[in-house]
């Protein structure tokens, strides 16, 4: 026999509880990742009385939804990818000038061959001779070629020849458990956001080197090193034309690709392990955020820990084989926090995530609407006010939909003064900020008395010219003013 009343059966899509995501998605995402995407997608796009297979606007069949799904998570990938791929343009935009500012003074400056580095009163981390041996025994700077900066850290840390490929190695570890955590936990938002800000970086890193030639931290005879005879010679011959860079980047020169020179501001691996280390820390924020606080604190003090001691060791590397200067590596840490942190950023995200859902449109209401909150607000009122409770009388009703914020802004632990003195949550105090506009806080506000409006407008600097009076609700409860 049958028992309705126990029947622990999914749902399955046209059934009276169509929006509760139950039906048979199991074979095409059987473990956790999309499955919240998947959810979105099918409660913002179905109308109430249609299933999923029906051909209408605002419903979507199977194959379109999945198709849909991949879209959203691939689409802010190939922005990076794009974004990359102009920031590499670029560099050799950057590389370009160097190589011709370097071959200009190598002609215009004749070396004076009495000159000693003990002529000078400081010593200095630029080198003085036109052919650097970096792979000296002794490390000193002396042995460093002429064609850079004076960084005065360099100086102290001295130098020894790193592989490139082991700072490589060192950079991609975050990317790579990053990504691991965010398909597993299903996290479009700070998926999209972490790749959105890596474009952003890469795009700014590569207008930086090409707006103003920094000489390389490694010097002239280094930079020759690296391009080689062929990137060097291209170098030399080319003309500034955005299409033959454009076909170098792509192809090559010979089947070869050129490194680049002078790419210093700011430092890429540093931009790209503390990135990539800031959103691990936020899926571990979200991961936890129902664990007890012991347990909680535990888990991300260790991914804090960690962060922090490969971000050492990537700095570290870079600084002691020169392969930036230390303004490059802070101004990589500065920036990274800044654009991680950043509201608009955040907004622009959210939206994607929430893009083509019918459920996030904004639906107006009815004059009577408007007038029945307007009522109920000030029943509620008289009722509080009837119990001696005055001072509970200065609230707002709020549609709910107006509590869904325009972007959510994760604020690390280092962010936040006295961070390591905030442990109630076991976050180190770490935090999400809520973002609304002044349209949302109009809304929010329409049904206050309009003594109770001002008060809000000098608090939070709104204006009642148009925040408030132009607000969609406060109009239509003044268009035709209830009798």
């Amino acid at each position: 026999m049958h028992d309705e009343d126990n029947d622990t059966t999914p749902l399955q899509p046209g059934t009276d509880s169509a929006n509760s995501w139950e039906p048979g998605w199991e074979h095409i995402f059987p473990i956790a990742p999309f499955r919240e995407t998947m959810q979105r997608e099918y409660n913002g796009t179905m109308r109430d009385d249609h299933t999923i297979d029906d051909k209408v606007e605002g419903g979507r069949k199977q194959w379109q939804m999945v198709l849909w799904v991949f879209t959203k998570w691939a689409f802010p990938m190939f922005v990076t990818g794009c974004c990359t791929f102009v920031c590499m343009v670029l560099l050799h935009v950057g590389t370009y000038y160097y190589v011709h500012e370097m071959h200009m003074l190598t002609h215009l400056f004749t070396r004076n061959e009495h000159m000693q580095s003990d002529d000078f009163n400081v010593t200095l981390s630029i080198g003085w001779r036109e052919e650097g041996n970096l792979t000296d025994s002794d490390g000193r700077a002396k042995s460093l070629s002429f064609g850079s900066l004076n960084d005065p850290i360099h100086l102290a840390m001295g130098f020894s020849q790193v592989d490139i490929s082991m700072l490589d190695k060192i950079a991609a570890c975050f990317p790579v458990i990053f990504v691991l955590m965010a398909v597993l936990m299903d996290e479009l938002g700070v998926w999209t956001k972490v790749m959105f800000c890596n474009g952003l970086l890469a795009v700014w890193k590569g207008l930086f080197a090409a707006m103003t030639t920094v000489p390389d931290s490694k010097g002239w005879h280094e930079c020759r090193v690296r391009l080689g005879g062929t990137g060097l010679r291209w170098m030399m011959e080319a003309k500034m034309d955005p299409m033959a860079f454009i076909k170098m980047e792509l192809f090559g020169v010979n089947g070869v690709h050129i490194r680049w020179c002078a790419d210093m501001m700011f430092s890429g691996h540093t931009y790209f392990t503390t990135l990539y280390a800031l959103g691990l820390y936020e899926l571990a924020y979200l991961f936890t955020r129902e664990w007890n606080r012991k347990c909680r604190f535990l888990c991300l003090g260790l991914v804090a820990l960690t962060a922090i001691g490969e971000q050492v060791v990537e700095v570290y590397f870079v600084l002691l084989n020169r392969f930036h200067y230390t303004m490059d590596v802070v101004m990589a840490i500065l920036l990274t926090f800044l654009f991680f942190t950043n509201s608009a950023i955040a907004e622009a995200c959210k939206k994607w995530v929430y893009f083509g859902l019918e459920g996030k449109k904004r639906k107006r209401w009815g004059k009577e609407m408007a007038r029945w909150v307007v009522r109920k607000r000030k029943e509620l009122v008289g009722e509080l006010k009837g119990k001696g409770r005055p001072y509970d009388t200065g609230m707002a009703m709020i549609p709910f939909k107006e509590l869904g914020a325009d972007a959510d802004v994760f604020v690390p632990p280092c962010c936040n003064p006295c961070c390591c003195l905030d442990i109630k949550n076991g976050t180190f105090g770490s935090t999400r900020h809520h973002v609304y506009d002044d349209e949302d806080l109009g809304d929010m506000l329409f049904a206050c008395t309009r003594v109770e409006q001002q008060q809000m407008c000098d608090h939070m600097r709104l204006s009642m010219s148009y925040d408030i009076k132009q607000n969609k609700n406060f109009k239509l409860l003044h268009q035709d003013p209830e009798p």
